[in-house]
């Protein structure tokens, strides 16, 4: 069975970059071509270091010269909103190629897909594949992560916020015998921290490594931005985690749908730390993406390379890396990649097209969605009235309790009152897009 945007009439429109003004027609006319204009930079400026570990250098600069060239043309494409192509040649990593190419055929009601005319999860994500799609197609750069260095540059301007991180957890888990209210305002803490550590989303800055983390007044402004989460369902998840402890599950597992690296994939260890350490959860899975993904989400590699990197560092890191690496030796942490995350397809339908993944999901007790993108997937990139319910949002995706922790930074929003969307337009023009407020949403 195939998904796609127009197989059955949804209730409101997509999200589209045909609406002039929109951050959808923003992000499409402005920050994706300077992703790829910045991508295509970094290949011309670094291409001798880039082809030095093949075996066959000249070759891998030959690779290196087509994919610029392609993805010239891919910027080119996009800018005069050409169609999108079909993926003539599939990639054994992900075998998803099929499911692509009948969502560009079946899109906007059979019309050709074109760039500023279909949804945008269709296009944005279409962008990232095609950019993999170019590296895998060559010889010498398979595997080839365009954006691991933006990442790794993120991770350092960070790294004073991330030591921090890592001490406060350290701390948290000197003690053993946390008292039940005790555990509720760390839990509290830590999501709250998760939350916030979404802001950093090196796709919203168009890869700008150079927005700096004030190290000195995080903690600060978490105190201060409790105000700035306009839905926060934090009570009602922590009734839940009661109702967990409380039951005698054989196994307790903690899903994690992971969004950005460096500061919030070390705010979601954080969180998993603690749950493992107080034996809130007998183990939590980090769903990462199968493939460089929106310039800075999670891959296994990314994370491979912060431990590494945290083992080699300052000494609070490095008891912190050991605590994850012994999770994870335990298997109390499972990292895992699943093909659907890098698919343009919502969540609602995931139970008919993926329900291998599906039935997975419902092993946990709890699954955390982090930020924009899996947000947007929650709610199936549509345009909802603003005080639409949670679950009505949700489409009947509900494969166990479920939390959406996300900083807003796209115009698709549930649960909130017409009155407050007033109240907001007129304190900050720019409110849905700029990251500055948060959701935490649980549903049943």
């Amino acid at each position: 069975m195939t998904f796609s945007f127009n197989k059955s009439r949804p209730p409101y429109p997509y999200l589209s970059a045909e609406i002039e003004g929109s951050f959808a027609y923003r992000t499409v006319k402005d920050r994706m071509p300077v992703i790829l204009t910045k991508v295509i930079d970094f290949l011309c400026r670094s291409k001798n270091e880039i082809v030095q570990s093949s075996h066959s250098e000249a070759a891998a600069l030959e690779d290196l010269k087509l994919i610029i060239g392609k993805l010239s043309k891919l910027r080119s494409e996009m800018q005069t909103n050409k169609t999108l192509s079909k993926f003539e040649i599939d990639c054994p990593h992900l075998q998803d190629s099929e499911k692509w190419n009948t969502e560009l055929i079946e899109t906007k009601d059979s019309a050709a897909p074109c760039w500023f005319n279909s949804p945008w999860l269709l296009v944005e994500c279409y962008m990232y594949r095609a950019i993999y799609y170019m590296f895998n197609d060559s010889l010498y750069l398979k595997g080839f992560d365009p954006f691991s260095h933006m990442k790794e540059e993120a991770f350092f301007v960070q790294k004073n916020i991330i030591c921090q991180l890592a001490s406060y957890t350290n701390g948290l888990c000197l003690k053993s015998n946390y008292s039940s209210s005790e555990l509720h305002v760390h839990f509290m803490k830590l999501i709250e921290i998760c939350l916030w550590g979404n802001r950093n989303d090196l796709s919203l800055s168009a890869g700008n490594t150079n927005t700096e983390v004030k190290s000195n007044s995080f903690f600060d402004d978490i105190k201060q931005l409790n105000s700035h989460i306009l839905v926060n369902n934090i009570n009602e998840v922590w009734l839940h985690m009661e109702h967990i402890q409380n039951n005698p599950y054989d196994n307790k597992e903690l899903s994690i749908i992971m969004d950005n690296s460096g500061l919030e994939m070390v705010a979601d260890l954080c969180l998993a730390v603690y749950c493992i350490s107080h034996k809130l959860f007998d183990r939590v899975n980090f769903y990462v993406k199968k493939i460089p993904w929106f310039v800075s989400d999670t891959t296994c590699n990314d994370l491979k390379w912060a431990l590494q990197y945290m083992e080699n560092d300052c000494t609070e890191l490095q008891h912190f890396a050991e605590k994850c690496r012994a999770y994870l030796h335990s298997n109390q942490f499972q990292v895992l990649e699943e093909s659907y995350f890098t698919l343009p397809l919502p969540y609602h339908v995931m139970q008919e097209e993926d329900p291998k993944l599906y039935k997975k999901l419902c092993r946990s007790q709890l699954i955390i969605f982090k930020g924009d993108l899996n947000y947007r997937k929650l709610g199936g990139e549509l345009c909802w009235p603003s005080s639409t319910p949670f679950k009505t949002f949700l489409q009947g995706f509900s494969p166990a309790p479920l939390l959406a922790l996300r900083t807003i930074k796209a115009e698709i929003i549930c649960d909130l009152p017409s009155s407050k969307i007033k109240e907001l337009d007129l304190l900050d023009k720019d409110w849905m897009t700029n990251g500055n407020y948060g959701l935490i949403q649980f549903a049943k």
